[in-house]
């Protein structure tokens, strides 16, 4: 197998299997997911195998690193006759470990001693390599069994090479084990390796690649053919979201059947033992999208890298995450340790029948030395008694285990919830439902945690019913606010049932301390963005996201950075509104903030669907509703459904867009539990009215009649709406009235989609002398704020008017100003980090833009960029 640009590597691999004098025996391989590591250490073990070696030891899997001693298991299965020929002190420690026979315990010091004494009689037969991947999912107890044993090879004819994940700036080297960083290639051998992988890349994707991977071998294979998705993610995402949202994207490529057999197979380990359960020509299909590998385990197959399995298991729902533990918990009923754990994950609401066989596992495996392992299993035990009292019992239980582990720190954190359990059980249990909804999105289950205490966690059971948008659960959120004394709550749940006023949202606000927790202004803060009240408070979101940024609550920053977004959208802020979200995006990525995150690509689908993009607000629309349909947001798929809609809108494309905004919101009605239903009032008769449903068209006009005094904008909206089915004579006024409310072009992107309505019908009336200032008035706001499908829809307005007018740069080919000033640059030859320094970008965010100008431009790479241009008016390349 050749390697390339490893050579330092290999050679410092063979010289410890080799045991050159001076040359410690073991190597401990760590760096980034898709580096090299694997194709490493397979590098070593087939070096170890030609020379007569035997290899021992196995992989860590992360379905197992609870299991205590599973990695211990893994290597002696192959080797246990010698068990017999160590001394019978050995055998009887590690049989008892094993779980092969009863008894006691056995101290750590004994099993790893009798460890040792087995894998020297086996080197006593032939030279042994011990080798295992991804060590750092092995167990807990395996891994300072396995930390000896390192330390004492010399004496022996034994070697070892270990892969892990990177290290941790917390995490201590102990002397006298060779931590071999596995870094990022090198330019050249990077671009001989892409070269060798897709030969043929055009130049300028072959230098994307190469930007992107940054020396990243699984990068070069995989980014080369990854889907736009991959752009969607924020500038700070690191590679391994990059990678695993491609093998995402592939996933998803495959029925929902192989899906989920795949997910039951991810979620029990590594490897693809349930084989059976896929057919060969399933198996075709998914090593087709190059998802697995043929390997020489019994199966024959294994995932072609530990992300492939990240990425089924986040590509599922957490409702279908749980089916797939609660059947592996019932294949698993012979191993008592390994069902702990798959019904642990299987429930959410609590059930002392789980609990109580959670507790006896966790008892056995502490008598097996595995008290670490016990503690997490006890604390998962805790969240699932119903009762307080038994909660804290299982809660002491678990402290007083981690404090024999010497997790003393822990042992005092579980004392002190155990108190809390005891004092505020609703609360305990509160907080446990917001994770599961920022974390998963797993509105479901928060509902569901939350259903058994009446009392407890009002604000999360509103932010839930906010997202689910279902009437039932607003029902049963309605009940339990009615005897909530939080007014804030009552506030929260007033202004998302369309009920609350600005005054109250106004007072409120007002009368917030400044010390008041982010996490109330945040919530407020949400309130008043359905009031148009945020540009009253941007100091407070401000506060927000420089205040909890760093080490801060994530949380409401990430809140904090949706706020700035939404609020510097509606101000024609453009480029202001994507930083903002990008960075809000950012934080989600890096948090594991899943809720907020597609809250925030939302918002970014919403800009690429006003600039008209429609490429990318498709894009971000289908990442969210992947996302959304398995949980039941339907606020995310109705802010996804009004993206495509207004992109349809952007290139008069009405047929498209009525069928997108009625399915927010059908003609004729606005259910007061849809958060978005009245900001679709003018789009939606727009679209009607454009596609000769005239009818339906005054049934919502109508129906929008009493939401005009909720807000100033939605006023806007609503006189628009009406003037648009109004009779030609009313109409003109109408328009003229809405337009004339004070303040109207603080909204300079609904200003001016009004003011273009009015130019249109006055066109049609045939009064181009009275359109063309409309229409003027319009392009010129569009031009202001990037809207650039929209100005070319004014302008060709304008000369259907009879006006001449210019030929924009940007109007001619669809380019926002930044996309424009990006291809000037790249057609002068600038590289894209020169470009970045230049226009203070990064250079992936200007390998974004120019990923999206070529298509515009009818181009397919850089050298083409100064023709492209030339012919544009007042274009001026460098």
């Amino acid at each position: 197998m050749d390697i390339i640009g490893r050579e330092r590597e290999l050679a410092v691999l063979r010289q410890a299997i080799d045991r050159v004098p001076g040359v410690l025996p073991n190597v401990v391989l760590h760096g980034d997911p898709g580096v090299g590591k694997s194709v490493l250490l397979q590098a070593g073990m087939a070096y170890a195998a030609e020379r007569g070696m035997r290899v021992v030891g196995g992989s860590g899997f992360e379905s197992e690193a609870q299991l205590a001693f599973a990695g211990l298991h893994q290597l002696f299965a192959p080797v246990m006759e010698y068990l017999d020929r160590v001394e019978p002190f050995h055998r009887d420690v590690l049989r008892r470990v094993l779980g092969l026979q009863d008894g006691p315990a056995p101290d750590r010091l004994a099993i790893s001693v009798a460890s040792l004494a087995v894998l020297a009689a086996v080197a006593q037969d032939t030279p042994v390599l011990i080798a295992v991947e991804d060590a750092h999912w092995v167990d807990h107890p395996t891994r300072e069994v396995m930390m000896f044993i390192l330390m004492r090879l010399r004496p022996y004819d034994l070697r070892a090479i270990f892969a892990r994940r990177p290290l941790t700036a917390s995490e201590r080297v102990t002397p006298g084990i060779n931590m071999l960083e596995v870094g990022p290639l090198e330019e050249e051998a990077a671009g001989e390796l892409l070269d060798l992988l897709h030969p043929g890349l055009p130049e300028s994707v072959r230098l994307r690649v190469l930007s992107e991977a940054a020396g990243n071998p699984l990068a070069l294979t995989e980014l080369a053919r990854t889907s736009v998705g991959v752009e969607l993610l924020p500038t700070g995402a690191p590679l391994r979201t990059r990678l695993e949202t491609a093998f995402a994207g592939r996933v998803l490529e495959l029925p929902p059947e192989i899906r989920t057999r795949l997910l039951v197979t991810a979620l029990d380990g590594d490897r693809l033992e349930h084989r059976a359960e896929l057919s060969p020509h399933d198996l075709l299909e998914v090593e087709r999208l190059s998802l697995v590998t043929r390997d020489s385990t019994p199966s024959g197959m294994r995932f072609r890298h530990p992300l492939v399995r990240s990425a089924i298991i986040n590509t599922a729902s957490p409702e279908e995450t749980r089916q797939a533990h609660a059947a592996l918990a019932e294949q698993h009923r012979a191993d008592p340790e390994r069902r702990m754990w798959h019904l642990a994950a299987a429930r959410v609401e609590p059930d002392e029948q789980v609990a109580a066989e959670i507790e006896k596992a966790a008892r056995a495996v502490s008598l097996r030395g595995g008290s670490g392992l016990a503690v997490k299993a006890l604390q998962r035990a805790a969240e699932l008694t119903p009762d307080a009292a038994a909660r804290a019992a299982r809660l002491e239980l678990a402290a007083e285990l981690a404090g024999e582990s010497g997790q003393l720190d822990l042992a005092q954190t579980l004392l002190d919830e155990a108190r809390r359990h005891l004092d505020d059980p609703g609360r305990a249990l509160a907080v446990r439902a917001q994770i599961l909804l920022l974390r998963d999105g797993d509105l479901d289950a928060a509902r569901r945690l939350l259903r058994g205490t009446p009392g407890a966690g009002p604000l999360v059971r509103v932010m839930a019913a906010s997202y689910a948008q279902d009437p039932e659960a607003w029902a049963e959120v309605t009940d339990v606010v009615a005897g909530c004394d939080d007014e804030h709550v009552r506030l929260l749940h007033d202004v998302f049932l369309g009920t609350g006023t600005a005054e109250r949202v106004r007072t409120a606000l007002d009368t917030l301390p400044g010390d008041a927790p982010p996490g109330r202004v945040a919530a407020l803060c949400r309130a008043a963005t359905w009031m148009d009240l945020l540009p009253d408070y941007r100091e407070r979101i401000r506060a927000l996201t420089e205040g909890e940024s760093g080490h801060g609550a994530v949380t409401h920053a990430a809140s904090g950075h949706w706020l700035a977004a939404h609020d510097h959208f509606l101000a024609g802020q453009w480029e202001a509104a994507e930083n903002a979200a990008n960075a809000g995006l950012d934080l989600c990525v890096r948090h594991d903030l899943e809720l907020l995150a597609h809250d925030l690509r939302c918002s970014l689908g919403w800009i690429a669907a006003a600039r008209g993009d429609a490429d990318s607000a498709r894009e971000y629309s289908r990442t969210v509703e992947q996302w959304a349909a398995p949980r039941g947001s339907a606020l995310h798929l109705s802010l996804a459904a009004r993206n495509l809609a207004l992109a349809a809108m952007a290139h008069g494309d009405y047929e498209t867009a009525y069928a997108h905004w009625t399915s927010i919101s059908p003609p004729g009605v606005i259910p007061p539990y849809v958060a978005f239903a009245p900001w679709a009032v003018f789009e939606l008769v727009e679209s009607a009215v454009r596609t000769g449903r005239t009818a339906e068209a005054r049934a919502h006009a109508a129906a929008a009649a009493g939401l005009a005094e909720r807000a100033p904008r939605l006023r806007l909206h609503v006189m628009a709406a009406q003037a648009l089915v109004a009779p030609e004579e009313e109409a003109v006024p109408l328009f003229k009235a809405a337009l004339a409310l004070p303040r109207t072009e603080r909204w300079p992107f609904d200003h001016a989609r009004v003011r273009l309505a009015l130019g249109e019908l006055q066109r049609r009336r045939l009064q181009p002398g009275e359109a063309r200032p409309e229409l003027r008035r319009a392009a010129d706001l569009f031009a202001s704020i990037g809207a650039t499908a929209w100005q070319q829809r004014a302008e060709q307005e304008l000369r259907a008017s009879g006006v001449a007018v210019a030929q924009r740069p940007n109007a001619a080919h669809g380019l926002t100003a930044q996309q424009l000033e990006v291809a000037r640059l790249a057609a002068s030859g600038l590289s894209n980090k020169e470009i970045g320094e230049r226009l203070f970008l990064s250079s992936r965010t200007v390998s974004a833009h120019l990923y999206r100008i070529f298509p515009k431009l009818g181009i397919t790479s850089r050298a083409a960029l100064r023709d492209a241009l030339e012919g544009v008016a007042g274009n001026g390349v460098n």
